[in-house]
């Protein structure tokens, strides 16, 4: 594998009370992300297996989110990220949580989720799976990175990735469907950064933040 100096960058997002309407007014059901500028090119040619480093940035904070934001104890759960295949669907818009996403969402529990995602690899679905800490306490600039690089190749140029929102009854914030390899030249991006927003896993009620 030829590891490409290169970065996956995750920027949280917006309320988390509001998210849902204002992404849906801001970028239409289709997107999950929204690309910050261009996303940096390479040479390297899709046909070669490729690693990208992945840091996730916290700017949910109550200076940028003050409504009802969380008097005690906000932070992330562990993350999760997998290069895939367009066969695989970690989560998606107007999809069923699976066990694995559920457990995350409510607990912050990563367990499941990486079992699904070991099922999938040896179905060739995933490529690799990564996983980033925690983040104990949600200061502005707060990141997780994993300590491993994600490795994806032609067969598997997706990344998708989650995080539990904490406090929340089924909150998480995360990408899905994230291509890492420019289509008009067939070759690897070196560095792309997105916006990610909160999402609600539909399995728990409630709408406000809770312990």
């Amino acid at each position: 594998m030829k590891l490409l100096s290169t970065t996956i960058i995750l920027s949280s997002f917006l309320n988390c009370a509001l998210a849902q309407s204002l992404r849906r007014s801001l970028m239409g059901q289709q997107y999950n992300y929204q690309v910050v500028g261009d996303p940096e090119t390479s040479n390297i040619k899709r046909n070669k297996p490729v690693g990208y480093s992945i840091t996730f940035t916290n700017h949910w904070t109550e200076t940028n989110h003050p409504y009802n934001y969380p008097s005690k104890d906000p932070h992330w759960s562990d993350f999760v990220y997998a290069s895939h295949s367009r066969e695989y669907e970690m989560w998606k818009d107007t999809g069923k949580a699976s066990k694995g996403v559920e457990n995350i969402a409510e607990e912050g529990v990563t367990k499941d989720l990486i079992g699904e995602i070991n099922s999938e690899i040896k179905g060739e679905t995933v490529l690799d799976q990564v996983m980033g800490a925690w983040i104990r306490k949600a200061t502005e600039g707060a990141t997780s990175s994993p300590k491993e690089d994600l490795c994806v190749d032609k067969s598997h140029p997706f990344v998708s990735g989650i995080g539990m929102i904490a406090p929340s009854p089924d909150w998480f914030t995360g990408v899905y469907n994230l291509p890492l390899s420019d289509e008009s030249t067939m070759t690897w991006v070196r560095k792309i950064e997105v916006y990610v927003y909160a999402w609600d896993a539909g399995t728990e009620g409630g709408n406000d933040y809770s312990f």
